[in-house]
């Protein structure tokens, strides 16, 4: 039997920067196996039809009764009998989720090749984001090559003391897929009067999300011709906390929006004039949009978007917010990012990638 490739994946995220892969592999007509592992179940099955993706595997990870151990053995457990059923030799996977973690063990363990796409990204401190941190530190051990996304990327690797040999700088995915996305869509970037609106990370559960959105209030309040987009995560904790700010009554120009398909997210991004978001993925493609972010966190591991002034740590403080939002609304030359500083690459992630694993 024919050794194998297996590209794994379990959330959305991941799903969004391993396709160029997938698209460049077909492009090779390398065969290869795709592993779902069901992490993302419903959204990713969504996803994966859209993009005309039907998985080779899928695994059945998902459950509301597991704690984060018994995910990671479950997941373990079934990749491990996936690979000697499937004769996979080369095993790859894309960021800092429990399936990223679980795959890199298997492959450490039964002695099969391990690639990690988007290797390097850091924080100062392991619990932030918890448990990303910690999974992506103990990926880059036992991987034998580490795709970092960018420069800052490649240097913590180093510095950390993985071989050199074991690091490729190869730019991110993520830039691939949103010129893939461009042009299949015909998508035109603008600057209409219009905010988009993301917010669904752990550490602004609570209080911070209160205060996120009491700002995006008074903004709405202050600028009542320009619409604000709020893109609604599906955990209903996260959705609660948002909707009691305005039970009392919600400006008109703010409108909530179910999740949305990746494609339908570009779009609204491209349209928007500026992006409000703590999510890792918008920080990461609001510069191929050429949109400037302001983002809610206090830091960032994705430093680059902030060293290239692309992105602005403004946490969860609503003056803060809202004092950044009125220096750059009305600034052509403030909400305008310039895609030359794009430090997330070219758009040929994939194809270094695949030359790679294919050597």
């Amino acid at each position: 039997m024919t050794s194998k490739i297996a590209l794994v994946y379990g959330t959305r995220p991941e799903f969004l920067k391993i396709f160029p892969v997938i698209h460049q592999f077909r492009k090779e007509n390398q065969e290869i196996l795709l592993v779902n592992t069901g992490q993302h179940d419903d959204l990713l099955t969504k996803m994966e039809l859209s993009f005309g993706i039907v998985p080779d595997a899928r695994l059945t990870s998902q459950s509301l009764d597991y704690t984060n151990s018994n995910l990671l053995a479950k997941l373990i457990n079934s990749l491990s009998d996936l690979i000697y059923k499937e004769n996979v030799s080369k095993i790859v996977a894309q960021g800092d989720t429990f399936t990223v973690l679980a795959s890199s063990i298997v492959a450490f363990m039964e002695r099969k090749t391990f690639y990690h796409i988007e290797a390097g990204l850091r924080t100062s401190d392991i619990q932030l984001p918890f448990p990303e941190e910690y999974n992506r530190r103990v990926v880059s051990l036992g991987s034998d090559i580490n795709f970092a996304p960018t420069e800052l990327a490649q240097q913590n690797l180093v510095e950390e003391g993985i071989p050199v040999s074991r690091v490729e700088l190869t730019g991110n995915t993520i830039v691939d897929m949103i010129h893939y996305i461009l042009e299949k869509e015909n998508i035109v970037i603008e600057y209409q009067d219009k905010v988009f609106i993301t917010a669904h990370r752990r550490e602004n559960i609570g209080k911070p999300l209160q205060d996120i959105a009491k700002s995006i209030g008074d903004l709405a309040r202050q600028y009542p011709d320009v619409i604000f987009e709020w893109a609604l995560h599906p955990n209903p904790n996260t959705r609660k906390i948002i909707t009691d700010v305005f039970a009392d009554g919600k400006p008109e120009n703010i409108l909530f929006l179910e999740p949305l398909a990746y494609v339908e997210t570009i779009k609204k991004m491209a349209a928007a004039r500026l992006i409000i978001s703590d999510s890792g993925g918008i920080q990461e493609e609001a510069p191929s949009l050429r949109k400037r972010v302001l983002i809610l966190r206090n830091e960032t591991e994705r430093p680059e978007v902030v060293y290239c002034n692309c992105g602005i740590l403004v946490g969860s403080d609503p003056e803060h917010i809202k004092s950044t939002f009125n220096q750059i609304w009305n600034d052509p030359k403030a909400y305008v990012f310039q895609t030359e500083n794009n430090p997330f690459g070219d758009g040929k992630a994939s194809e270094r990638i695949v030359k790679t694993i294919l050597r």
